[in-house]
C-alpha cells in the first residue's frame, strides 16, 4: 500500500474497512482512511470515511459516535451537493435512530431515502433501503407494512441476485413470522438467513438470526433447542464485540434461566446484562442528572421568588423573617468554619501523607537502580568466565556452544545496563539498544564490514526487550559464522518497524550463502529451537527465505 498515492491509499483502507470482518480492525482502518482524506483535504473521501466510521461504531454499540458521524458525513454531502449520498446518509441516521428505538424518526429518514432513490438507476442501494424500511416497520409494531416491504425487497433482489440482500431480507420475514406465531415458516425462512450470512462472515446478523430462533424453539416448549440457540447467538456476539447484541442476549438469557428457576446462571447473565447496560447507556444517565440538575435549580429559584412574594405580601412576617435569616446566616458561617477548618486538618494530613509516599518512591527507585546495576554486573561475571572457558577449550567442539552462550548473556546483560542508566522506567528504546547489541557480535566476531539499520526508534518493554535481543543475537550470530564464507562483499540488514499497532515486523536480510532450516532441524540445532520458542511466547510469526542469501521474516506482538 506504501507504492499508492494518498488518494489511492484513503479509498483502499475505506474498502477494506468496509469488508473486514473484525470490528475494532475496521474501526481503525475507518479512521486512517479519515485522517488521510483529511491531510490531503478531500471532502468526498472524508465522508466515505465517516459512513464507515458511523456503520462500524453503530455495530459495536457506540450509537453517539455513530450518530455524530452519520451528521459530518450528511453535512459534507450536502456542501458538495452530491443527492444520492445524502441519500445514503439518511439511511444511516435512520439506523441510528432504530439502535435508540426511535422509529417514527427513522422511517421518516428512510422515506426521504427512497424518494432519492426512486429517480436514480441504483437498484441495489433502492433495495436495501426499502429493506431497512421494512425492519423499522417491524421493530415499530407494524408487522403488514414490514411484510410488505421485506417481500419487495425479495422481488428486487431476483435482478441484482445479492446474497447480503437476500440473507436479511429472509431473516427479518422470518421474524415477522415469528412475531405472527407462523412458527413453521419463520424457522425456514430463518434457518436460510443464518446459512447465507455465514457464509458471508456477517455475525452481526447471523447472531440476532439465531436469539430469534431460541425464542421460537422457547415458545415451542423445547428448552434443550432454544438454549442451545441462545448460546450460539451469545458466543457469535462475544467474538464479534457486539455490546448491543451482547446486552439483549444476556437479558435473553437470564429470563430463560429464571424461568427454568436454574438461578446461579440467570444471576450470572444479570450481572452481564447490567456491565453491559451501563455501558451503553452511561452517557443518558449524565444527561438525565443534568437535567434533573437544571430542574433543581428552577426549582430552588421558583421558591425564592414565591419566598419574597409572601414577604412583600405579609408586612407582619417581616420581622421574623429576618431573625430566621440572620439565624440561618450564622449557622450557615458556623459551618462554613468547621468546613474549612476540617479542610485545613485534611490538607495537612495529605501533605504528611504525600511526603511519605515521595520518600518511598525515591528508595523504590534507588532500589530498582541498584538491583538493575547488581543484576548487569552478575551477568558480566558470567560472560567474563564463559569468555575464560572457551579459552580453555581451544580446538574443542563445546568451545562454539560456550561463547554463544556467552553472547546471550551479554545480551541480557545489555538490558540491564539500559534500565540503570535510564533509572527506574521498564522501557527501553529499541533503536539504540538493538544498535549496540548487533554492533557488540561484530566486534566479537571481528566482522571487516558494518550493518545496515533501519530500526524505529520506540520503546519497549523489558519483558519483550529481553526475548527480541535474544532472537536477533542468534539470527544476527548464524549469518556472522556461517553466511560469509564464499561472500566477496558481504551485507546484513536489520529492519525493525511498526506496520501494524501492536505488532513488530521484523527483517534481518544476509547475502550469504543461504540457511536450510529443515537440515538445521534434523542436526538438532539449540539456536533454531531457542529462536521458535522465543518467537511463540511473544505470539508471534516467523518465517524464513532463501533469495541469494537467508531473509529471515519476523511479527512480533510488543504488548
Amino acid at each position: 500500500m506504501k507504492t499508492l498515492s494518498k488518494k489511492e491509499r484513503s479509498k483502499s483502507l475505506s474498502l477494506l474497512a468496509f469488508n473486514h470482518q473484525d470490528l475494532d480492525t475496521a474501526l481503525f482502518l475507518a479512521k486512517q482512511s479519515l485522517k488521510i482524506a483529511a491531510e490531503i483535504k478531500d471532502p468526498l473521501l472524508q465522508g466515505n470515511a465517516l459512513e464507515e466510521i458511523s456503520h462500524v461504531e453503530r455495530r459495536l454499540g457506540n450509537n453517539s459516535k455513530s450518530f455524530e458521524a452519520s451528521l459530518k458525513a450528511l453535512k459534507i454531502y450536502e456542501s458538495l451537493k452530491l443527492i444520492e449520498h445524502q441519500s445514503a446518509s439518511y439511511a444511516q441516521l435512520a439506523s441510528n435512530y432504530i439502535s435508540d428505538k426511535e422509529y417514527k424518526m427513522a422511517i421518516l429518514y428512510l422515506k426521504k431515502s427512497l424518494d432519492i432513490y426512486s429517480n436514480s438507476d441504483n437498484l441495489k442501494n433502492y433495495a436495501i433501503t426499502t429493506l431497512n424500511l421494512g425492519e423499522a416497520y417491524r421493530l415499530a409494531g407494524h408487522l403488514d407494512s414490514a411484510t410488505t416491504c421485506f417481500r419487495q425487497t425479495i422481488k428486487y433482489n431476483d435482478q441484482i441476485k445479492n446474497e447480503l440482500i437476500s440473507g436479511y431480507s429472509l431473516g427479518n420475514l422470518g421474524m415477522v413470522y415469528a412475531a405472527q406465531n407462523e412458527f413453521g415458516i419463520a424457522k425456514k425462512s430463518l434457518d436460510t438467513a443464518i446459512l447465507t450470512l455465514g457464509k458471508l462472515g456477517d455475525l452481526y446478523s447471523t447472531s440476532i438470526y439465531l436469539a430469534e430462533l431460541g425464542e421460537i424453539y422457547s415458545k415451542q416448549k423445547k428448552p434443550e433447542l432454544a438454549e442451545k440457540k441462545y448460546l450460539e447467538a451469545m458466543k457469535m456476539a462475544k467474538e464479534a464485540g457486539l455490546k448491543e447484541q451482547i446486552r439483549d442476549f444476556s437479558a435473553i438469557l437470564r429470563s430463560f434461566y429464571e424461568e427454568r428457576q436454574a438461578y446461579e446462571k440467570a444471576l450470572l447473565y444479570q450481572k452481564m446484562f447490567q456491565t453491559y447496560q451501563d455501558s451503553l447507556v452511561n452517557k443518558e444517565n449524565i444527561q438525565k442528572i443534568e437535567q434533573l440538575k437544571s430542574g433543581y435549580e428552577i426549582d430552588k429559584r421558583e421558591s425564592k421568588i414565591a419566598l419574597l412574594n409572601t414577604i412583600n405580601t405579609n408586612q407582619k412576617f417581616a420581622v421574623v423573617s429576618l431573625i430566621i435569616g440572620v439565624i440561618i446566616l450564622l449557622l450557615f458561617a458556623y459551618l462554613l468554619y468547621r468546613i474549612n477548618k476540617k479542610i485545613k486538618r485534611t490538607n495537612i494530613i495529605l501533605s504528611d501523607q504525600k511526603e511519605i509516599i515521595t520518600k518511598r518512591e525515591q528508595e523504590k527507585a534507588l532500589l530498582l537502580r541498584e538491583l538493575n546495576h547488581r543484576v548487569k554486573n552478575n551477568l558480566q561475571m558470567i560472560s567474563s568466565l564463559l569468555n575464560l572457558q572457551s579459552h580453555e577449550l581451544t580446538g574443542h567442539p563445546a568451545k562454539d556452544a560456550i561463547v554463544s552462550g556467552k553472547y546471550r548473556v551479554e545480551a541480557l546483560s545489555l538490558v540491564h545496563r539500559k534500565l540503570y542508566q535510564e533509572g527506574v522506567d521498564t522501557k527501553i528504546m529499541m533503536k539504540e539498544y538493538l544498535e549496540e547489541l548487533v554492533l557488540g557480535l561484530f566486534h566479537g566476531y571481528d566482522a571487516k564490514f558494518n550493518p545496515h539499520f533501519d530500526i524505529i526508534n520506540i520503546g519497549i518493554h523489558v519483558d519483550v526487550a529481553i526475548p527480541l535481543a535474544l532472537i536477533i543475537n542468534e539470527l544476527v550470530t548464524n549469518s556472522l559464522k556461517y553466511a560469509y564464507k564464499k561472500t566477496k562483499h558481504p551485507t546484513l540488514q536489520i529492519i525493525v518497524l511498526k506496520e501494524v499497532e501492536d505488532y513488530l515486523h521484523i527483517q534481518i536480510i544476509d547475502n550469504g550463502i543461504g540457511f536450510d532450516i529443515k537440515k538445521s532441524g534434523e542436526n538438532n540445532s539449540f539456536g533454531i529451537k531457542l529462536i521458535t520458542s522465543l518467537v511463540e511466547q511473544l505470539e508471534g510469526v516467523i518465517i524464513q527465505k532463501n533469495s541469494k542469501g537467508t531473509h529471515w521474516d519476523i511479527n512480533l506482538k510488543i504488548t
